[in-house]
């Protein structure tokens, strides 16, 4: 049930209200009181405060009776030293504001002090006591507008009259701070007013305003928290923001590296490789710097998070500092793999660049060297020379030796062109034309090499029979001067030879006749030499015939 105190002197004297009063005013825990009604039970109730007192101040001279008999001397004691114990002996205040260590005062001491603080620089307020410093009511009135200005205007403070000054006070502390007014203006404004009074009501200012100040603290300090909270959830959406953008980043660029479309030119790989130094040395540093902020901005998140509520942060999913050591594993492996894909193809291509130059090199030599031997082979004059047919077939199996031998070069310009097209060198187009316009003219000079072989053979061949054809003259001649000797022989034995001789010479004659006609045969050929040939033979059958 509700409690409330109409009579001070009546409503004590059952002792429930005192030990309530006891409970709220010191926030401690007492014994329930007893609810009977007979005296004995109100002296026990009494004596359980008291004894509860008694472990806070030194009582002396007031017993459960004297407040069960509503003695109103030792009652008001005893309020002023409830009053005095839990309202005024708490009060603690420095000597040295700006020195936190230095000496003290407590109680009535520190709670004049403390008024004399607040009302400084107040025109006409000068507190020296808990008595006639507070006549005027200008000190209640200061130490109000020093703890909330916005009340009033200290320049409309009526000051003619003492009562309407305190009035003004008294109607402002109970109408906007809740101070109950436990002062009459008339009270006060005497020559001596009640000390202990104006000390209860004066301590309830400082009770009053020192809550307020803890309320403030309070306030500031939950804003404070507040403050750190949403700074802390900004630092969480900036992490959140860094994480994604570098790991799209990676994502990015892991898909680029592991790109294996590369250009078919040197040029172009080592463009791509100035490019991957410019990724190391220019683009990759500022990320792997950010990665580092951002790993310490979940450091710190985690910090302010557990201070700030006790429980570690955890990001979203695929968000944690590991997830980004992760990918920036699997981007430096891609890395490793495309330097390693570049370098690769870059001795590739400077190895085609160099096989290239190499045919290139090779094929002007052997087209120079063609020309030159078409050229030599083709000359109308060429083995056109009976008379030195042994000299142009000499030279001309020389010509040949040399000529093959070089059979094994333009095999080798055969093999260059052929690994060109096969790996795809990106002018393998014009490698390939070239090749096949240089063994065209190969084939050319090898087929012009056979011709004057199989001509210089035929020339030969000729010639042996002119030869053939010319000693058969010459003996055809021997043969007509012996056959035109007039000698017979002397005697038999000359005729025997001579008929012996003469039947060789008709032997000899029939094998030049079977000879003639051979040669006539071979004669019989278009060669430009044939006709020669046959010249020869016409002489030679007249010289045979005649």
């Amino acid at each position: 049930a509700r409690m409330e105190v109409e009579d001070l002197f009546v409503d004590l004297a059952d002792g429930r209200r005192l030990l309530k009063l006891l409970e709220i005013i010191s926030g401690e825990r007492l014994p329930r009181p007893n609810s009977g009604r007979m005296r004995v039970h109100k002296i026990e109730n009494v004596n359980k405060s008291l004894s509860f007192l008694h472990t806070k101040v030194r009582l002396e001279s007031i017993g459960a009776e004297d407040i069960v008999d509503c003695n109103p001397r030792l009652i008001l004691g005893l309020i002023w030293t409830i009053i005095l114990r839990f309202q005024i002996q708490e009060i603690e205040i420095d000597v040295d504001e700006e020195n936190v260590s230095s000496e003290k005062k407590s109680a009535k001491d520190a709670l004049l002090l403390w008024c004399q603080r607040k009302t400084s620089g107040y025109h006409g307020v000068h507190i020296h006591n808990f008595t006639d410093s507070w006549r005027s009511g200008l000190g209640f009135n200061a130490l109000i507008h020093a703890h909330r200005p916005d009340l009033f205007r200290w320049s409309e403070l009526p000051t003619s009259d003492h009562v309407e000054t305190l009035n003004h006070a008294f109607d402002v502390a109970h109408t906007h701070l809740g101070i109950p007014k436990l002062l009459d203006a008339e009270d006060v404004d005497t020559t001596r007013p009640d000390e202990r009074s104006v000390m209860t009501y004066v301590a309830s200012y400082y009770h009053t305003f020192a809550r307020m100040k803890n309320e403030q603290k309070s306030g500031r300090r939950i804003a404070n928290i507040i403050g750190q909270l949403m700074d802390c959830d900004g630092r969480k959406a900036e992490y959140s923001r860094l994480v994604c953008a570098l790991l799209e980043w990676i994502r990015l660029k892991i898909q680029e590296l592991n790109c294996r479309e590369l250009p078919n030119s040197l040029d172009g790989i080592q463009r791509l490789l100035l490019a991957f130094k410019q990724y190391r040395t220019v683009e990759k540093p500022p990320k792997y710097k950010e990665r580092s902020e951002i790993e310490a901005l979940y450091f710190d998140i985690n910090t302010m998070q557990k201070s700030l509520v006790g429980e570690p942060w955890a990001p979203l999913e695929g968000q944690l500092p590991q997830d980004l050591q992760r990918a920036w594993q699997q981007l430096e492996q891609a890395e490793h793999s495309r330097e390693l894909a570049l370098r690769t193809e870059l001795l590739r291509q400077e190895r085609l660049e160099q096989l290239a130059y190499k045919f290139h090199t090779k094929s002007v030599l052997r087209k120079g060297y063609l020309k030159e031997m078409i050229q030599v082979l083709s000359d109308p004059r060429y083995g056109s020379n009976v008379a030195q047919v042994d000299a142009t077939v000499k030279k001309h199996e020389a010509i040949s030796a040399d000529i093959l031998a070089r059979t094994e070069r333009f095999e080798d310009l055969s093999a260059m062109a052929a690994e060109l097209v096969k790996e795809k060198y990106h002018g393998a187009e014009s490698v390939s034309h070239t090749e096949q316009a240089v063994l065209a003219r190969w084939r050319e000079l090898l087929a012009l090499l056979e011709r004057h072989r199989a001509a210089l053979a035929t020339l030969a061949q000729l010639v042996a029979l002119l030869r053939e054809a010319e000693a058969v003259g010459h003996t055809l001649l021997e043969m007509k001067a012996q056959f035109q000797s007039e000698e017979v022989g002397r005697h038999l034995v000359d005729v025997e030879r001579l008929l012996q001789a003469h039947a060789l010479q008709e032997l000899q004659l029939g094998a030049l006749d079977d000879t003639i006609k051979r040669l006539a045969r071979a004669g019989a050929g278009d060669h430009a030499s044939a006709a020669q040939l046959r010249g020869a033979l016409d002489s030679l059958t007249d010289d045979y015939t005649g």
